[in-house]
């Protein structure tokens, strides 16, 4: 896996990190926890990485709607 990541992208979310090549999104939270889902369309990782309210996105896009593959 090469993740590329993004830090502090909001109060909630601490990290964001994004293989292409498996097509796996990976939220790291203010509280430690780790959410990996896969597959995510890159489409949709740039638009919760930019977005104003990135957590809000991820809740109604992501959390229960793409499957999760791993919880650390």
């Amino acid at each position: 896996m090469n993740m590329v990541w993004d830090r502090f992208v909001s109060t909630r979310i601490r990290e964001l990190g994004y293989d292409i090549g498996t097509r796996t999104l990976a939220v790291v939270f203010s509280d430690g926890t780790k959410h990996f889902h896969s597959p995510v369309p890159y489409d949709l990782y740039a638009t919760v990485h930019h977005a104003k309210f990135p957590e809000r996105l991820y809740w109604q896009m992501i959390n229960g709607k793409v499957p999760q593959v791993a919880e650390a």
